[in-house]
């Protein structure tokens, strides 16, 4: 752990963005979150943004198509988001965007109660790096997909 808080050192805010693609799982998604999490705190940092997966915290909603074909990385996205919310005191922001594609973002995207669509991997970037702007969204769990309001609008209402 030690060595782990040497790296990130003093610093503002930590984005949790790492995953393990379906490879290890437990070691990147889960521990590896926990792990970066238990730093946070160590060396004070308070603000924490997740980057998540849409209804990681709902898992009646997994039986949906393209969430029933990978209930391990749900699994994994429900413990991480869990001990976050459950188990820090960080002002976390977790983001839980739908399925995503390599295509050009809109800059545009719709916040609500999630249906699944589409999230260009540009929206999501964008979406994460203006939740930091947005006090509004701390201790929230946005759900985003693309969709029609500009990003900082979107963020804005939260």
């Amino acid at each position: 752990m030690s060595s782990i808080s040497e790296t990130i050192g003093k610093v503002d805010t930590i984005y949790f963005t790492a995953g393990s693609r379906g490879k290890n799982l437990l070691q990147t998604d889960v521990f590896g979150a926990i792990k970066i999490m238990q730093a946070a705190g160590i060396n004070g940092v308070s603000r924490f943004i997740m980057l998540s997966s849409i209804f990681s915290l709902e898992p009646e909603q997994w039986k949906q198509k393209g969430l029933k074909e990978i209930p391990d990385y749900n699994v994994a996205k429900f413990l991480a988001d869990t001990y976050l919310v459950h188990n820090t005191k960080l002002d976390y922001t977790i983001l839980q965007p739908t399925n995503l594609v390599d295509k050009k973002g809109s800059q545009k995207i719709t916040i609500d109660n999630g249906k699944f669509a589409e999230n260009s991997i540009e929206n999501v970037a964008i979406t994460l790096a203006g939740i930091l702007k947005f006090d509004n969204t701390i201790h929230k769990i946005i759900k985003m997909r693309d969709g029609e309001t500009p990003i900082n609008d979107a963020l804005r209402n939260v």
